[in-house]
């Protein structure tokens, strides 16, 4: 078996993920079109392009079990090349998903993997998130916004308010050291927004360094236990 497919299959297993055949073709087809991008636009940086499957793809599926509605309207904030969004949208098709990326070389990639994937409900998003802002129209509209170490805490609860309907929900997937961006969240009177900052650590050798994911709950949110 290729090795990034038994890597990309174990590391789903032990996050709770029994992919299909179509989806492993997915991943392998998402792999091939990043490298080969990436060799002539800077979709992710060198260093990690050996690991696409453990720092790319599996980091995105760790938000997976924290994603419980069905069809859910998700957006995924400074995405980049895709990610976490379309890994998890490979792996939960119902979503409608929305993809915010400023890069307009980026877009041009996502759009193309939306297209030789097939991926339906999927919307590319080629904006800054200040531009948005200033107009109602994505305000309240979705149920959860997710971003992957592109803006820092205090930042993503001031999107999530505007982006979030009453009920939703905030994952951001971070890295080990948050308690600066957690210290700065207690002092901003922004915090108001919402009412419960959960962090869980992930920890599992096989899907690389250990990182955290911080789910933060808007008011109204039904509340789980995650």
């Amino acid at each position: 078996m290729n090795p990034d497919i038994q890597l990309l299959t174990q590391g789903a297993k032990l996050l709770g993920l029994e992919l299909t055949g179509a989806q492993i073709e997915f991943f392998d087809l998402y792999q091939r079109e990043l490298r080969l991008w990436n060799a002539k636009t800077n979709l992710i940086a060198d260093s990690t392009e050996d690991e696409i499957v453990s720092r790319h793809f599996l980091d995105s599926l760790t938000a997976c079990k924290f994603i419980f509605k069905h069809n859910a309207r998700i957006i995924d904030i400074g995405t980049g090349a895709g990610f976490p969004g379309i890994p998890l949208k490979i792996v939960l098709p119902s979503l409608q998903l929305f993809l915010l990326e400023s890069n307009r070389k980026k877009i041009s990639f996502l759009k193309h993997m939306i297209r030789i994937l097939n991926l339906s409900g999927v919307i590319t998003l080629n904006d800054r998130t200040e531009n948005i802002l200033r107009t109602d129209v994505h305000r309240e509209k979705f149920d959860i916004v997710i971003s992957r170490a592109a803006l820092k805490l205090p930042e993503l609860l001031l999107l999530g308010d505007y982006f979030l309907a009453p009920e939703g929900l905030l994952i951001a997937l971070k890295g080990r050291d948050v308690e600066q961006e957690l210290a700065a969240v207690e002092n901003d009177k922004n915090e108001q927004f919402f009412y419960q900052i959960i962090q869980h650590d992930i920890d599992i050798p096989l899907l690389g360094p250990p990182r955290k994911i911080i789910i933060v709950q808007k008011p109204g949110f039904s509340k789980k236990t995650f």
